[in-house]
Formats: structure tokens, C-alpha cells, sequence
């Protein structure tokens, strides 16, 4: 059976990536990512245009940095450098795995890489190109989860695959609350009358505005991402048509 989608933004949490500290959770990042994108390349070569965009919190966090004292506009600026840095990273990657790609920034970045232009982002998904899209949009006070709907819209993807640390939605925070209860489908409605945490307000009514399908799963679910693509059941979808269930 074909993918339901023929082109689809991914969004991976800089969790999954590298510590750059040389401890044992730094392989075990490795191997995460690794396998991450393995898959990428996967649904890539299956004829699903991909394109993906990486968070950067494993270098560095708003919040941690805002108790130091750090201006917050300081702050998401170099955020913003941080998913450059995994980007630069990815984009090795991927090439040393025959997997090709090309990375746009929302910022000039000297000739490291190509100014993101929704046009010729396009023009390469539909080349084969997994195109990886960092620095945010260029903009402080905005999260990747906007930028990462932002992609989705100006690319006319098909759906939003936000990849984090958790299995997808619940009714209430589960690593507080061992009956939290996850779901698998939801509307955009639902979500918004319950208050429940899939990304920020801005990012998801840009999603709900454009009937934009999104995915919210664990990025250590086995083959989560190629099941995705291929229409399985894995954490928690969100549309206009679905209701609240679990």
C-alpha cells in the first residue's frame, strides 16, 4: 500500500540528537539518530518528498539560559544558530548515506547554505531532495514548532510529523499522572477546548487555519516514521475530521 501523502514536514526535537559530551548517552543519541534517518531516507526513496526541521535544544535551551541572565531575544538567537549547527550535522549525514538532500537556512549563513525560498525548496522536494530546513524563521520569539508549521504551509505539504520525547497526546501530563490517558485522534477543536499540549497556540492554529494533519509520536517508536508515511497508527493524529478519541 502507497503513503497516503506525497509530501510531508518532519519535526525532530533536538533530544534525539548528539550531546557532544563523549558520555554514554552520546552514542546512544548516535544510534537514535542514526536510525532516524535511515528511515528518512526510507520514505525518501519510496517517493515521499520529505522535508525536515530540527530542534536544537541539545545545544542549547531558552530557559537555562534565561536563568543565567541572558536576554531572551540573545537567547532564541542563538537557538536558532543551535539548529543550524545539528543541521550542518544532518546534512553530512545524510550525504555520506547516499541519502540526497540539500540544507536552506532563514538567514544568510556565509556559502554553508542556501537561503530557504518556498519556491525552490519545492522545485528540490520534487527533485528527490530531502530538504532540511533550519534557523527557525529568522525570528526571535518564535518557536520551531512555527517554524515547522510556517515549512509545512509554504511548501504545500500534505501533513506535519512532529517527532518528541513523549508517545503523543494525552489528557493530562504523564510523567505526573500514571493514568494519563493518550490519544489517537483529535480535532483541532477538541485539543483547543481542552487546553491539551501538542506545540505552541501560534504553530498549531496555523496548522487548524490550513487544515493541516498533524502527528505528534515518540521518536524512539520503532519505525516511526515510515509507518507514519505509510498511514499506521502510532501516537496521536490531529485533523479537522477527528473527534476525541482515545
Amino acid at each position: 500500500m502507497g503513503s497516503p501523502y506525497k509530501r510531508v514536514v518532519i519535526k525532530i526535537s533536538g533530544n534525539a540528537l548528539f550531546n557532544f559530551d563523549g558520555s554514554a548517552k552520546e552514542l546512544e543519541t548516535d544510534d537514535l539518530l542514526t536510525n532516524l534517518l535511515t528511515q528518512l531516507k526510507t520514505v525518501q526513496q519510496q517517493g515521499v518528498q520529505v522535508a525536515v526541521v530540527f530542534g536544537g535544544g541539545n545545544i542549547c535551551r531558552g530557559k537555562q539560559m534565561a536563568a543565567c541572565g541572558v536576554k531572551r531575544t540573545t537567547a532564541d538567537n542563538i537557538g536558532m544558530l543551535a539548529t543550524v549547527i545539528n543541521s550542518l550535522i544532518i546534512r553530512e549525514r545524510l550525504t555520506k548515506m547516499g541519502c540526497p538532500c540539500v540544507l536552506m537556512t532563514a538567514f544568510p549563513v556565509g556559502n554553508m547554505t542556501l537561503p530557504f525560498e518556498p519556491f525552490q525548496a519545492i522545485r528540490d522536494l520534487e527533485q528527490g531532495n530531502v530538504v532540511i530546513c533550519a534557523g527557525g524563521t529568522g525570528n526571535p520569539f518564535v518557536t520551531t514548532d512555527t517554524a515547522s508549521s510556517l515549512r509545512c504551509i509554504q511548501v504545500e505539504a500534505d501533513a506535519l510529523i512532529k517527532l518528541t520525547k513523549v508517545n503523543g497526546v494525552y489528557d493530562k501530563d504523564p510523567n505526573k499522572f500514571a493514568d494519563a490517558k493518550l490519544f489517537r485522534a483529535l480535532s483541532y477543536d477538541y485539543v483547543l477546548e481542552h487546553q491539551l499540549a501538542v506545540m505552541d497556540l501560534s504553530a498549531f492554529n496555523q496548522c487548524k487555519i490550513h487544515s493541516m494533519p498533524i502527528h505528534v509520536a515518540n521518536y524512539r517508536e520503532a519505525d516511526v516514521i515510515t509507518r507514519i508515511v505509510n498511514g499506521g497508527t502510532v501516537g496521536t493524529i490531529i485533523s479537522r475530521e477527528a473527534m476525541g478519541d482515545a
